[in-house]
This record gives C-alpha cells, structure tokens and sequence, in this order.
C-alpha cells in the first residue's frame, strides 16, 4: 500500500530523509541501535529503551472493546514497533498502528519488518502510513486528532534541524493535538550537553560523534537541545511531565494533553 502523502513545503528535503536508504538501514539496528546506544551515548536499546516502549505499547486490560490506536513517529527500521507486537502476541486486542516518518525507504522497511510479526495476529492488528516532515507543523489530513492511545517518539528530536522560532518544541503540540484526553506520549532523545558525557576519552568519542553527525553527515540537529528547553516545551503543551536523564539520553512521557482545556 502507498503511504499517504503531505509533500514538503518548498520542496524541502531533510537530510535524513535521504541518508538513510537501503544500505544505510541494513546496519541500523546493529550499529545505532545496538553499539551507539550502549557504547557512546550510554542509554542501551534492550535494556532501557525496549522496555519502556513495551511498557506504554500494549493495552491495558481495562480497555474498552476499541481499537487500541498507536502512533510512531520516527519509524526507523521498525525495530521497536516489533519487538513490542512479539511481546503481546497473547493479547486478543485489535489495533491498529501508524507509523509516520519523512523517509519512503524507512516507512517502507518497516512496515515490512512489522507485518511480519502482524500476520501472526491476523486480523487484530493493521499497519498504516504516513510520509509527513513533522517540522512542517500541520497535521497529515490521513490523521484525525485525538485518535491515539499512544505516541512514540523514541530518537526523533536529536535529527530534527530546524530554526524556527519556535523550534522543536512545536512537535509537542502537535503530538497533544493527535493524542486522546488519556493518551500518552513516550520518546527519547540525545543531549549534546557536557553534563551528560562521559570523562576522558569516552567524552572525546561523544563528542567527535555528535560533531560527525551534526556538522558532517547533517543527520543530527541536536547542538543546541536542552533538558530544560525540551521539557519546557513539554509542559507547555502536557499537564503531567516526566523526565530522566540515562547517560546522554533523555527520556520522556507526558499525558493530559493541553488541547483538550483550551477547546473545551
């Protein structure tokens, strides 16, 4: 099935959505994922990052007979996505989870990835779609706000380039604006800040990468992020914030969307 579309304005481009192509994706997993995390940036993906998507992933127990609808913005290669379904495979819930990122080649890898694992739940489960640029600021017109259970975010805001006044922190509005009056949203992102590195040669490895990254490959947009700023734009648009820092990682949930005050 072709994802939905919302073209970028001005035929802007994002590095990312062409960095990572089918070459690139084929080491994803085990260079970013695995060595990356674990080694420079010191928030490992099996052992923290995994669970805490699991975590939120899955539908309560108490869920009325709905659909339980996941949105994950920043597909990567699926691996979250699912690595989470095989975990509750058991679970009779029906969903229906959307995947939206800026790149066709990483939409595309994983949905393939996810289906896998779909089939086995029949027709509980359903993958959609979406190739949207979420700096552009408006809602694809395939989503419909206040559908979601549930937001993933897991390393997205560290490649998001952007110098809009109002910077990233416009992404957690949108994020409120899609999510239900009890929905949640779940991410992790890398600080580039001092405090958070490594002594010594591992915090020369840190920040020779983020330089490589930033500056060289133009995949990262992340020198100028902030604890504080993040979580700034975080409660600016959630009632209820958390947020711990492990190794350079910045993990984050949020619930009770703002929207709903102003509009009611």
């Amino acid at each position: 099935m072709t994802p939905h579309e919302n073209p970028p304005p001005n035929g802007r481009k994002p590095p990312t959505s062409t960095y990572y192509n089918a070459f690139t994706l084929s080491y994803y997993d085990i260079h970013v994922l695995g060595h990356n995390m674990t080694q420079i940036w010191r928030c490992p993906t099996k052992s923290i990052q995994l669970p805490l998507f699991q975590k939120y992933f899955s539908p309560p127990e108490h869920t009325e007979a709905r659909c339980w609808e996941h949105l994950d913005v920043g597909a990567g290669t699926g691996f979250f996505v699912a690595e989470a379904l095989k975990s509750c495979l058991e679970n009779r819930q029906s969903m229906r989870i959307t995947l939206m990122d800026n790149n066709l080649s990483t939409l595309k890898k994983a949905r393939r990835r996810i289906e896998s694992v779909v089939g086995r739940l029949g027709e509980l489960a359903t993958v959609e779609t979406v190739l949207h640029d979420v700096l552009d600021g408006d809602i694809p017109k395939s989503l419909e706000e206040g559908r979601y259970d549930v937001l993933t975010m897991f390393n997205l805001f560290h490649c998001l380039r952007t110098t809009a006044p109002e910077g990233k922190n416009g992404v957690f509005g949108m994020a409120a604006r899609l999510l239900r009056g009890d929905g949640v949203l779940v991410g992790c992102t890398i600080l580039p800040g001092r405090e958070y590195q490594a002594r010594g040669l591992a915090g020369l490895r840190v920040r020779y990468t983020l330089w490589l990254y930033n500056r060289v490959y133009k995949v990262f947009g992340n020198e100028g992020d902030t604890r504080a700023q993040l979580e700034e734009g975080l409660k600016a648009a959630f009632e209820e914030v958390e947020v711990e820092v492990v190794g350079s990682m910045m993990i984050f949930v949020a619930r009770g969307p703002k929207r709903l005050r102003v509009e009611g």
